[in-house]
Order: C-alpha cells, then sequence, then structure tokens
C-alpha cells in the first residue's frame, strides 16, 4: 500500500538524507509536483534509520524515543497543512519552488516569508541558530545540545570578524574555494591551532548543508573536494593505574578548590563518563539492584541509558568529604584548571613532548603530564586502564558509551609495547 500523501498537483513522502548511517539522520519532507520537478525540506526531527518506519513513513513504536508520537502527529500535520495550502494555489504558485517553500517555511518552521525574509548568509545561520537553541530546549528529537549551539555561534562570529576585517561581502554566492583559503589563513594569523580552525570549517559546511536542503542556498562549490575540515593529531594523554593511585592518596585539604576538581575527577575515572555526565551526579542516580550500588546514567551526547557499579574509592570519596553523596558540581574550566594544580601536587612530572600548529607555524616543545590534565582525562584513563587489566572491550563500551570497536580503540591510548605485554599474557600465548 503505497502510504505517500496525494495531491492535486503532487506527491509528499518522507524520506531519510542518510539511511545508511548508525546514528541519528535528518527527517526530510520531499515534494515531487512533476517530471524533475522536487523540492526537499527539513523537518526538524532526526531519527536513526533503524527506528523509522519506510513505508508508513512514520517513527516506529519504540519504547525509548519518548516523543514519537509527537514526532508522528507533527509529520501528518506538515503534509496535511501543505497540501491543503497547495491546493489553493493557482496553477502558475503551484509550479513555483519559491512559494512552495514559502508554504513549508510557515507550516513547518512557523516562519512566515512576509514577516521574515531569509535572503543572506547571515540571515539564514542566524535564523537557524535560534531555532535549533529553542529546540534543543523543547524538543526532544532535535537533539543539538547547547554545546553544539554555542559551538555554531562561535563559527558564525568569526566568519563575522573574517568579513569585517576582509570587506569580504559574505553571502551564500561567494563561498567558494578563494572564500575558504582566505578565511583558513585569517585564523591562522588569529593564531587559531589547526584542531579549531577544523572545527570552524565543520561547522560551515554542516550550515550549509542545512540551507542547501532548506533551498535558501544553491551555490555548490563548498562540496569540492579541497573544501575540507583540517585536523592534527592532538596530545591525549591518559593517567596509568599509579597516577590514579597518587592523585587519591595526595592530600588537598588545605587547597579545598583542587580537593573538589580532584574528587570530580576521580568519580569520572571510576564511573568512565564524560564530564557532563560525572559532574554534578545527583543522589537520585543511586540505584541499588541485588545488593550493589550503582550509578544511573542518561548519556547527554547519545541519551543512552547505563549503569556504573559504584567503585569502593567513590564510595570512600562521597563518605569521607561529601556527606555520603556525590560532590557538588564544578564548572568545567574550573576543573580543567584545578586538576592540573592537583596533579603537580600529585608529582605527575613524566615530560611530554609536544607538537602544535598555531598561527601556520609548528612548534615542539616538552611539558609536564600534569600540564595536560583536562576534565576528558578521566574517562579515557578509565577506558585505556580498563582495557589494560584485561576487561573485555565490550563491557568496557558498555559503561563508556562508545558505539563501535574502531571508535574505541581509536580512543584509548595504549602504546605497541603495552598491547604487547597484554597479547602476551592470553590463553594463545600460555599454552
Amino acid at each position: 500500500m503505497n502510504k505517500a500523501i496525494q495531491s492535486t498537483s503532487g506527491t509528499v513522502k518522507y524520506r531519510l538524507k542518510d539511511p545508511k548511517v548508525k546514528g541519528e539522520t535528518s527527517i526530510i519532507l520531499d515534494y515531487s509536483f512533476g517530471r524533475n520537478k522536487r523540492i526537499k525540506f527539513s523537518t526538524g526531527y532526526k531519527v536513526k534509520p533503524k527506528n523509522w518506519d519506510k513505508i508508513n513513513q512514520r517513527i516506529r513504536a519504540v519504547s525509548t524515543i519518548r516523543n514519537r508520537e509527537k514526532v508522528n502527529s507533527d509529520l501528518l500535520k506538515f503534509s496535511s497543512e501543505f497540501t491543503d495550502a497547495v491546493s489553493k494555489l493557482d496553477d502558475l504558485e503551484k509550479q513555483n519552488k519559491n512559494t512552495l517553500k514559502a508554504l513549508l517555511s510557515k507550516i513547518v518552521r512557523d516562519i512566515d516569508d512576509n514577516e521574515k525574509s531569509i535572503t543572506t548568509f547571515f540571515d539564514y545561520v542566524y535564523d537557524y541558530i535560534e531555532r535549533k537553541e529553542n529546540q534543543a530546549k523543547n524538543i526532544d528529537a532535535v537533539k543539538l545540545s547547547p554545546i553544539t549551539v554555542r559551538s555554531y555561534k562561535q563559527t558564525v562570529n568569526r566568519m563575522k570578524d573574517f568579513n569585517d576585517a576582509k570587506k569580504f561581502n559574505l553571502d551564500f554566492s561567494s563561498i567558494d574555494l578563494k572564500f575558504y583559503y582566505a578565511f583558513v589563513q585569517f585564523l591562522e594569523e588569529k593564531n587559531y591551532a589547526v584542531n579549531t580552525i577544523g572545527k570552524h570549517i565543520k561547522n560551515l559546511i554542516t550550515l550549509l548543508n542545512r540551507a542547501t536542503e532548506d533551498g535558501v542556498n544553491t551555490n555548490l562549490k563548498y562540496k569540492h573536494r579541497e573544501f575540507k575540515t583540517i585536523s592534527e593529531e592532538t596530545v591525549s594523554i591518559y593517567l596509568t593505574e599509579k597516577e590514579i593511585e597518587a592523585l587519591y592518596n595526595v592530600d588537598l585539604s588545605k587547597t579545598p578548590d583542587w580537593e573538589l576538581a580532584r574528587d570530580i575527577f576521580l568519580i569520572g575515572y571510576y564511573t568512565g563518563q564524560r564530564v557532563s555526565d560525572y559532574n554534578g551526579i545527583t543522589k537520585d542516580q543511586i540505584k541499588t539492584f541485588d545488593g550493589k550500588r550503582v550509578f544511573e546514567f542518561i548519556q547527554q551526547k547519545t541519551n543512552k541509558k547505563v549503569y556504573v557499579p559504584i567503585h569502593s574509592r567513590v564510595e570512600e570519596i562521597m563518605k569521607k568529604r561529601h556527606k555520603g553523596l556525590p560532590p557538588r558540581v564544578l564548572n568545567d574550566p574550573d576543573i580543567n584548571e584545578y586538576i592540573k594544580e592537583a596533579g603537580r601536587k600529585a608529582e605527575i612530572d613524566e615530560m611530554i613532548t609536544v607538537k602544535k600548529v598555531v598561527g601556520g607555524v609548528k612548534t615542539i616543545e616538552s611539558v609536564a603530564k600534569h600540564s595536560l590534565i583536562v576534565s576528558h582525562t578521566a574517562r579515557r584513563s578509565f577506558c585505556t586502564n580498563a582495557y589494560l587489566s584485561k576487561m573485555p572491550a565490550i563491557d568496557i563500551m558498555a559503561i563508556s558509551g562508545h558505539s563501535t570497536e574502531r571508535e574505541f580503540y581509536k580512543y584509548i591510548k595504549v602504546t605497541p609495547q603495552e598491547r604487547a605485554v597484554k597479547i602476551a599474557d592470553s590463553a594463545f600465548f600460555n599454552n
């Protein structure tokens, strides 16, 4: 049975932007109204392909998708209102893409073209970010975190700086390879690191893809193979079990801020979670199963629910300094600052060679390991040490939230020598 919605002048179908991805992909309203005549419009919703019913064009009845009924209801509403509005147009208007897109903007985005005309690049991105910021607060299906919204804003601000400084007259039509190289050079001259520049290019490509989907942008020069993100391998350390031991035992009672950051960091280490999940755990997240106390996390990045046994050292930290409860929340920048000091006091002083490219200039220097410790080091240290302790990768991934083994093995920091020792202890080499 054909579930597409037929109108007197066209056919509405819902499709997935990329039905082969493992993660979420956008749900696109696809309107075909004649030979080689078609418009595609993003609904603002995303779903994993495995949870999408292609035949019935709706999200499957999956219990973990809390707002599936609202999404499905909205999809039906969008198509119904759109086909009704199209039926009231005259024959010329029914063939006019701009008219049809204006209808979809009003129905799907609640944007009236008569009230708000979105024609320029900056008009579009400011409107898009504002909508996403509101959706991130109110719509579960659009899982665009405040961190991502902030990153988009930073990218647009750098582009505005570039436009003002270079008098580039930046718009959709002027975004090409000439712009790309000029923008990258501008950021290099401002001494931005390679990976920061790469982040801004990646965000720009995402914004351009969405503008293209929404029919606002028709310039596809940004899809050139040279218009690409750039990156360099960063020095991502992990703390050995010996260093974790030193951090746990060091007396920080005279510096309460350092002590709090250390306690939060160690809870991050013993739970294997991201800082957005381990910083600010509440007492309601403590559960008991068969006499075993665990933390319950709903990971902010993936929305996965995971349970992690509460390590005896975490119990001791909570009992000794936090009245039996998890430590209070601390700003992430403060954790990053204080944990370095805690590491210094714990004498985590191994010298690490750091190679960086800043402002297009390569630099090499040696720094003490404690100066590289950040909140994310906790999770990486857990994954690496758990792997070296022979915990099965699949169990580590169940805690950390990594979705593939390839992603996991790329993430952990194990030297060839450490891997060889681990392999040497396997049953194969001990028969």
